[in-house]
């Protein structure tokens, strides 16, 4: 293998026995199909269906037809055209990756067709495995939108938020972009469906925040390797970065809720005055007792509202409307089926950045695998015009890696291990190794 291509912890355990498989003598074909039991199948696959792959090998007399299940299948290589040394795709960018279709596309400013708040719905998670705050839901994206919300000419943006947690490194850049990009812009709302650690750590930036009935926000504590809780040093770098957090939403002065969220030695307890007023403290000796030392504190949509943290609580878009005192309010976005509130353009490119990143993170293996395998295939071909389809065939996964860490940087640092300019590097190594292959 060459020295060039760098191993990424946790992706590539599997590889080297492809490889082997990959490499064993096999006669001049077009196509090759490589069993998981090692065996390789040289050949032209004449159809794929329902589970299973025919493969024609050899020719004349000798030909004949293999049936080959596809669960028993590691990796296919197909005949591609020879690509030349200088056709390469330059690295997508996110308005490329995530593009709405051309009929859609937001080139002009929308008017306005009366006095009506426009409100846009964003949402931050969602079910089926795409709700870790750093992956699915990052600053990156956040930013991206922007230009469409303006476009469409929002006034009020409400995040709906439905995450499980994720990532400490992504709270402070999330924190970022909400305080000092989207409320200089729009009137900006957090709505609670299920904000757990990190999900609420991001949210508490947030002035006005708002539950669903089955809300829950809370259960801070971070996490680190195989579910060690952040202590010592660590643990008050995250509670010194979330009293600044704190202080931008405006919910206490010092911080104490969310410590109380992040740590069970901090009690939280409070008075409230005949205004409704709320004073905090972290002890247990106020009027109320939030939560005992000894716990994790977790609002519900209750107790938030008990305590002042809440706006107020609602499950359709008519509720909220009367709990954020709107009285004459446009929707923005089309409506969709399968979804409660209308899909704004802006709404829509997060998801297609969502559905990007969740296919990308289930086919990073066979990005790499398919693309080491071709390299390996060109290093040990004689024949150029054979090489060249073995570099075509690299090429195109190396498009799919850059395209996956165009669309979602962060990527770059859960599935490679790299820092963005070190992907960068390692991108500009890998065009040079290609090229190198076509002399």
């Amino acid at each position: 293998m060459s020295g060039k291509m760098k191993q990424f912890p946790g992706l590539m355990a599997a590889v080297a026995m492809t490889l082997t498989a990959v490499l064993a003598p096999a006669a001049l074909a077009d196509d090759k199909v490589v069993m998981k039991d090692g065996r390789v199948f040289e050949g032209l696959i004449e159809r794929e269906l329902e589970g299973w792959v025919w493969i024609k090998i050899g020719s004349g007399s000798l030909a004949r037809t293999e049936l080959l299940a596809t669960a028993d299948i590691q990796l296919i290589l197909r005949d591609e055209p020879n690509l030349q040394p200088e056709a390469e795709a330059e690295p997508r960018q996110q308005s490329e990756t995530v593009a709405i279709a051309s009929g859609d596309t937001p080139t002009e400013p929308v008017a306005r067709t009366g006095s009506a708040e426009r409100v846009a719905i964003i949402t931050l998670g969602e079910s089926g495995g795409k709700d870790m705050v750093g992956l699915f839901m990052t600053a990156h994206v956040l930013r991206e939108i922007i230009p469409a919300l303006e476009k469409d000419n929002i006034d009020t943006v409400v995040f709906l938020i439905n995450s499980g947690g994720g990532a400490l490194l992504e709270i402070q850049r999330l924190s970022d972009v909400i305080h000092n990009e989207y409320k200089d812009r729009f009137r900006t709302v957090a709505w609670i469906e299920s904000a757990i650690s990190a999900a609420a750590m991001t949210a508490h930036c947030i002035e006005e925040i708002y539950f669903m009935p089955e809300g829950n926000y809370g259960a801070c504590t971070g996490y680190r390797g195989a579910l060690d809780a952040v202590k010592g040093r660590e643990l008050e770098e995250v509670v010194y970065m979330m009293e600044k957090v704190s202080a931008r939403g405006g919910h206490d002065a010092e911080g104490q809720i969310m410590r109380a969220m992040q740590h069970f030695r901090y009690p939280l307890s409070c008075d409230i005055n005949e205004n409704g007023d709320v004073t905090w403290y972290q002890n247990e000796e106020g009027q109320h007792l939030v939560n005992p030392e000894g716990r994790i504190l977790t609002f519900d949509s209750r107790t938030a509202m008990k305590y002042g943290f809440s706006g107020g609580t609602a499950r359709t878009l008519e509720e909220l409307e009367k709990v954020m005192g709107l009285t004459e309010v446009e929707w923005v976005g089309r409506d969709t089926k399968g979804f409660f509130y209308p899909i704004s353009r802006a709404e829509e490119i997060n998801m297609r950045f969502r559905d990007k990143t969740y296919e990308d993170q289930e086919r990073t293996r066979e990005y790499f695998t398919i693309y080491q395998a071709a390299i390996q295939l060109a290093e040990g071909e004689q024949d150029d015009k054979r090489r060249g389809k073995f570099v075509g065939k690299a090429r195109s996964q190396l498009r799919a890696i850059v395209s996956m860490v165009s669309n979602n940087p962060n990527l770059a640092l859960f599935v490679m291990n790299m820092t963005e300019d070190q992907f960068e590097q390692w991108v500009d190594e890998q065009r040079q190794l290609l090229r190198d292959l076509m002399r």
